[in-house]
């Protein structure tokens, strides 16, 4: 049963883990579409890239850590 136990733990951790970023990601683009050119300049990426980037779905892309 520990054998069962330790997969059963870490694939919900892993499950955790995967939704968390992906909520991450969405909000990340999310606050792309609301930040104004001079905070879009800032970090180096035009009003276009940051749309571009924002209209991708949640399920595309990967967080940086």
């Amino acid at each position: 049963m520990p054998f069962r136990d330790n997969w059963f733990t870490a694939t919900l951790s892993n499950s955790v883990r995967a939704g968390l970023d992906r909520y991450a990601i969405a909000r990340e683009r999310a606050r792309l579409r609301e930040m104004s050119d001079a905070e879009l300049s800032d970090i180096g990426i035009s009003r276009r890239e940051a749309l571009s980037e924002a209209t991708r779905p949640f399920w595309q892309g990967q967080r940086c850590h």
